[in-house]
């Protein structure tokens, strides 16, 4: 008996430390890759350069982050990689923008992936979006009624395209969706040479933080904003909620505006070890809270408002399972038009 007390004693001896190890470990002179999917222009490769400076010292044997763009189809791409292909243990993280996951609950085309089976880090701030037109095209949702305005966009399946449709649906504006853009710097662009009028969606923190010029120049005008709560700097935007006319509406309007709370979010793929995940996450919210790090951030005029991964994964859950009557409503207003 006093044999075998002291054969299992040993044994959580040696698997104890193992254990405790196994993440620093696994993360030791490893190199773990960060997709991005935009282009090298946007805010996500602007936040996502700013986040693996300090991510490493916060994980368990400082691993090397790379960062890796991988644009197209408004994140749908990069997500389906993550989701499908992406090694599962730790080593392959993504940022995206934040309606993957209503990408999913109104079955746009392309997704392949299950929001709610990532493996949520954390967003690191939260912001509204806008639709946006360029000087001399429609300055207010009104003038969009009234005359036809192109707005450019990356595909027919994300928001720079579902936004538009929605508003024509809802509001009755007529705005022409021009797409097949690569990239959201292109966008920028065709804009300022008047191939197109507007852009579909902006976020608000990457056009304050990165187009300075265009601030002080007032070049754009701000048709809608879509958030839960209206920007505080933008008081005389209207905000897509205050504008329903109804409750099947208001309901609509409440799920695409639910994902502002996760403006800038960061996943692993599903099926990584919790352990690793939970490493992770405190990785994240330590570097949130990191004084350097906040110092660069408001220097590039980042908005640094985080929200902790469980947060991020409660949210998403919430958005992929509304009723499904709200969805295939949602779904077909933010469709191109039959």
């Amino acid at each position: 008996m006093m044999r075998s007390w002291l054969a299992l004693g040993l044994l959580a001896a040696a698997i104890q430390p193992a254990r405790a190890d196994s993440v620093e470990d696994f993360y030791r002179g490893r190199t773990v890759e960060l997709i991005v999917a935009s282009d090298a222009a946007t805010e996500y490769t602007r936040d996502a350069r700013l986040l693996i400076k300090y991510l490493p010292k916060y994980i368990p044997g400082t691993p090397t982050i790379i960062l890796r763009n991988m644009p197209g189809a408004s994140g749908i791409n990069a997500v389906n990689h993550l989701y499908q292909l992406a090694a599962r243990d730790g080593s392959v993280l993504g940022s995206f923008n934040k309606s993957i996951p209503m990408y999913e609950a109104t079955h746009l085309a392309g997704v392949q992936y299950k929001s709610a089976e990532l493996s949520w880090i954390g967003s690191m701030s939260r912001t509204n979006s806008l639709v946006v037109t360029w000087r001399g095209a429609a300055r207010t949702l009104q003038e969009a009624r009234q005359r036809e305005t192109t707005i450019g966009a990356l595909g027919l399946s994300g928001t720079m395209a579902a936004y538009p449709f929605l508003l024509n649906r809802t509001q009755g504006t007529r705005l022409k969706v021009v797409a097949g853009y690569v990239g959201s710097a292109e966008i920028n662009l065709a804009m300022e040479r008047g191939e197109v009028e507007g852009r579909g969606t902006y976020s608000w923190d990457f056009f304050r933080s990165d187009h300075r010029d265009w601030r002080s120049n007032n070049p754009m005008n701000f048709l809608v904003q879509i958030g839960l709560e209206k920007e505080p700097e933008l008081p005389d935007v209207p905000l897509l909620l205050d504008l329903a006319h109804n409750d099947t509406e208001r309901a609509v309007y409440e799920l695409i505006s639910a994902d502002s709370m996760i403006a800038r979010p960061f996943a692993a793929p599903p099926g990584v070890p919790a352990e690793r995940v939970a490493v992770l996450r405190q990785a994240f919210d330590r570097s949130m809270q990191d004084a350097d790090f906040r110092a660069e951030a408001e220097k590039a005029q980042a908005t640094v408002s985080p929200v902790p991964g469980a947060r991020v994964a409660e949210i998403v859950r919430r958005i992929v399972t509304v009723p499904q009557a709200i969805l295939d409503t949602a779904n077909d207003w933010m469709s191109p038009p039959k």
